[in-house]
């Protein structure tokens, strides 16, 4: 399989040898902005701080918090606490990240035809990668799935330093996977205009939105501006990929 033609429409002669996945509405299911303010608010009730003020440095120092930033969950926390001009205790630190760990875990379901569709892929003699941007706790739960034996490279924008867009999280998975950027195919729900920059570095990018994917989410292209390939369901993606068996 992995010797059959680059099926993108009206393009011939490029041989993909890797498929990157984005984890977070690709892999597994997004969570919504909804669930994560929840989440956020937990986080600050339990460490006695104004649940407003609490979500909005969150959000602030996003950047900070999945590129590796702080050496722990406890560091950042008390650097979020430190901005409030508040002390928390040792109980409410664990506490709080315990919440956000949770949180993680019970996201990290793969989703129904994910196994299979990396299964088939590595079958036909592709390699593997995951990119994701994140905070420490998915590193973590990510090796606890299914998933995590059938994906080559693994690069967590908290251990790698870099997150995406920035070109060289992309050039990065490249470099550990041994594939040039223009033999990679880049899969991704299209959160941190992560597809564009794909394309920009030179991948191939395919949007994937499932029907049940309705969450909303800020960082994320809209769906209908992509004029890139879409695929409905993971599946597709061995398709378009290296064609039909």
């Amino acid at each position: 399989m992995a010797s059959k033609i680059w099926r993108f429409a009206g393009e011939r002669g490029l041989t993909p040898r890797a498929v990157i996945f984005d984890l977070y509405g690709t892999l597994i299911d997004l969570y919504s902005w909804e669930a994560n303010e929840r989440l956020l608010a937990e986080m600050a009730a339990t460490l006695s701080v104004p649940a407003d003020t609490f979500s909005h440095l969150w959000i602030e120092t996003y950047p900070e918090r999945v590129t590796g930033a702080f050496t722990d969950d406890k560091s950042y926390i008390l650097h979020l606490c430190s901005r409030l001009e508040i002390v928390p205790s040792e109980t409410s630190i664990r506490a709080a990240i315990e919440l956000k760990n949770e949180f993680t875990r019970r996201l990290m379901v793969p989703r129904p035809d994910a196994r299979e569709t990396l299964q088939k892929l590595k079958d036909g003699g592709l390699k593997l990668g995951l990119l994701t941007n994140c905070g420490r706790e998915v590193p973590l739960y990510w090796g606890r799935t299914s998933l995590a034996p059938l994906v080559d490279v693994a690069v967590f924008s908290c251990e790698a330093g870099v997150k995406k867009p920035d070109p060289a999280a992309y050039l990065l998975t490249c470099k550990r996977l041994n594939v040039q950027p223009i033999h990679c195919v880049f899969v991704g729900d299209g959160g941190n205009r992560e597809l564009e920059a794909a394309e920009e570095v030179g991948m191939k990018a395919i949007m994937i939105r499932t029907p049940e994917d309705n969450v909303f989410n800020p960082r994320r292209t809209a769906s209908d501006g992509w004029p890139g390939r879409r695929v409905s369901r993971l599946g597709e993606v061995i398709d378009i990929v290296v064609g039909q068996a």
